[in-house]
């Protein structure tokens, strides 16, 4: 007699492995739910709302709730006295921590959507207990989180815009996170200083990964054919090049040529 409550058969079905440890099924009430293989076990996550799938007092977070408090609270002119409690700030952090694990793994997935979804969704809950959270430890209780979440959040819209071709836009995305990141009120946290930090050269790196893979425009591709016939002294060659770069129309010369990269 098989006991339903032993998980050895289920996890036999999917041995760990560290290079293969996420996958997507499908539910038995057909939702789509991302699972994740640890060696000593398996979480599931939704795809979609609250990671869990609970609606805690009907809503689709605890954050939606406390909104809606809030709003009540500005409605009937008590705006002012809205706090959150120690024990809201509890439940707004642990559904914090929920939301962190599944951007994260979205974004490992190239889930770029999903994971731009989530991380904005937890800034703004890191905004939420920073405003009205009623002590000051409180206050500052999710803000180690932040650098990180900053970083995936810009990482996944600056990605999802290379991935359409949009390399201006993906450069800007980038440029907004370090700004964010370099603006961000100190914590006096030793945590939070490490993860700004590799936030903000993580960064930096992509910035510099998007700036090689960004299409070489008509008159850089040009100016670099132009270097290359003067370096082999082909000078004839080189006249024709400065007469097409001087009648280059200026809409042209920021236009990607779309057969040239930078190598």
């Amino acid at each position: 007699m098989t006991n339903r409550d032993d998980l050895t058969e289920l996890l036999n079905r999917w041995p760990y492995d560290p290079e293969e440890y996420v996958r997507e099924v499908v539910g038995s009430d057909g939702r789509p739910k991302l699972q994740v293989r640890f060696p000593m076990g398996i979480e599931q996550y939704e795809l979609d709302g609250r990671p869990d799938g609970s609606r805690p007092r009907g809503y689709e977070s605890y954050l939606q709730f406390f909104l809606h408090l809030r709003d009540q609270a500005a409605e009937s002119k008590q705006r002012l006295t809205f706090r959150l409690t120690m024990e809201a700030t509890d439940l707004l952090r642990e559904e914090c921590m929920i939301y962190y694990y599944r951007f994260d793994l979205l974004y490992t997935r190239k889930d770029y959507e999903r994971a731009i979804r989530d991380s904005g969704r937890n800034l703004m809950a890191y905004d939420f207990v920073r405003q009205y959270a009623e002590t000051a430890e409180d206050r500052e209780s999710l803000e180690m989180y932040r650098p990180f979440t900053v970083r995936q959040h810009y990482a996944a819209r600056a990605l999802l815009a290379a991935r359409r071709r949009q390399f201006d836009d993906a450069l800007r995305q980038v440029a907004y996170g370090l700004q964010a990141l370099e603006e961000m009120p100190p914590v006096e946290v030793g945590r939070w200083r490490r993860e700004r930090r590799r936030a903000m050269s993580f960064l930096k790196r992509l910035q510099k990964r998007l700036h090689r893979e960004r299409p070489l425009t008509l008159n850089q591709r040009l100016q670099r054919e132009l270097q290359r016939a003067v370096e082999r002294e082909d000078y004839e060659h080189a006249a024709v090049l400065r007469d097409r770069l001087a009648d280059l129309p200026e809409s042209r010369q920021t236009q990607p040529a779309d057969d040239n990269r930078h190598n």
